[in-house]
């Protein structure tokens, strides 16, 4: 689950930042109370973290409801792009408070680096970074802000980060990729340490250190090592199935608990929830009842009428009633569609008999 620590000390920074299926036959009733959440198998914020991306959608979003990351006003992340150096202390920074910490006094600024303008968006970012001795430049004082961040580059980076929090990392081997002769020296100690912790996998049994990091890359990378969990050989991090994102309605909530978790069972699509609730920062909720967005339903004059295989029901729609579409990006019509024509590929949350939220999909 996502951890949040503040700032405790000078130079020690923070971590700032979640089915085999379930049938049951099911006849909608003006007295059912069913509520259900949403569990997306792609990006709920961006088009085109789908298809060969669709690996990394959910540290995606899960970093984009945290600030870490932005994407363009388009719902555009870009994940195949090579992230640039200046980008990539930026996003550290949203991540661990370094500009937090600058500005309250926990770490002296020793300056920035002579390619950075003051003006810049990232000048802060690299200023804090520097100051705790995570950014470094060349021998004439530049920091290459607009450089393509490599991919042992930005473990160096990372390795500093986190030992500037009170998390320690063990120790790893690289020995086991092919290519582990082309790191460099300076950079093999943090590849060890982020591979022993599996903050860091590699492809195909390659590390790749001298690829570029792409925006993708970099979110996976992030949000594993804003997620470690401590043990007595270091800190890991340690992949969860009981963590999941889900939606309700118009609110997306991540790293969420799964409180009745059964690993045989896939959580994705429709499922009705039970006991959602946040306790101390985490969401914990009880998931049952896969459902099928496969009903036909027409709204007219504030009631749902919905075609059943026992005939057809009338529901009245909530004052605060949503029509969510669940397809890329995932988003609510401004009210429900009184014009009596059809939703398609629909089903509904139904509470105290009148329906809250209705899930449809366009295709």
């Amino acid at each position: 689950m996502k951890r949040t620590r503040k700032l405790v000390t000078v130079a020690v920074l923070a971590v700032v930042v979640v089915v085999s299926a379930i049938t049951a036959a099911y006849a909608l009733s003006a007295n059912t109370t069913e509520t259900y959440a949403y569990l997306p198998e792609h990006s709920v914020y961006f088009y085109d973290t789908a298809g060969e991306y669709a690996w990394a959608s959910r540290e995606v979003d899960t970093l984009a409801v945290a600030g870490v990351i932005k994407g363009s006003g388009t719902h555009l992340f870009y994940p195949g792009n090579a992230i640039t150096r200046a980008d990539f202390i930026v996003m550290l920074d949203r991540a661990y408070g370094m500009s937090e910490a600058l500005d309250n006094g926990q770490v002296n600024s020793n300056g920035s680096f002579v390619d950075v303008p003051s003006s810049a968006y990232y000048s802060k970012a690299v200023i804090a970074a520097k100051a705790f001795g995570i950014a470094a430049g060349t021998k004439t004082g530049a920091f290459q802000p607009q450089q393509s961040m490599t991919r042992q580059d930005a473990m160096v980076f990372l390795k500093r980060t986190i030992d500037r929090t009170a998390l320690k990392l063990g120790t790893g081997s690289v020995s086991s990729f092919s290519d582990a002769s082309r790191i460099s020296n300076y950079a093999k100690p943090s590849v060890s340490a982020l591979v022993g912790a599996k903050v860091i996998g590699g492809s195909k049994g390659k590390i790749n250190p001298l690829s570029k990091v792409t925006r993708a890359e970099m979110a996976v990378m992030l949000y594993r090592a804003t997620h470690l969990t401590v043990q007595s050989s270091g800190a890991v991090y340690q992949s969860r199935g009981d963590l999941v994102n889900l939606c309700i309605g118009t609110q997306n909530y991540c790293d969420v608990v799964i409180e009745n978790y059964d690993p045989s069972v896939t959580y994705t699509g429709l499922m009705e929830y039970t006991d959602f609730r946040r306790v101390g920062g985490v969401s914990y909720v009880s998931l049952s009842g896969k459902r099928a967005i496969d009903r036909t339903v027409t709204y007219t004059n504030g009631v749902f009428t919905f075609a059943d295989g026992e005939g057809t029901v009338s529901i009245p729609a909530a004052a605060d009633c949503v029509a969510i579409d669940v397809s890329q990006p995932y988003h609510q019509l401004n009210a429900p569609t009184s014009t009596g024509s059809t939703y398609r590929y629909c089903y509904p949350s139904i509470e105290d008999g009148a329906v809250t939220a209705i899930y449809y999909s366009k295709v």
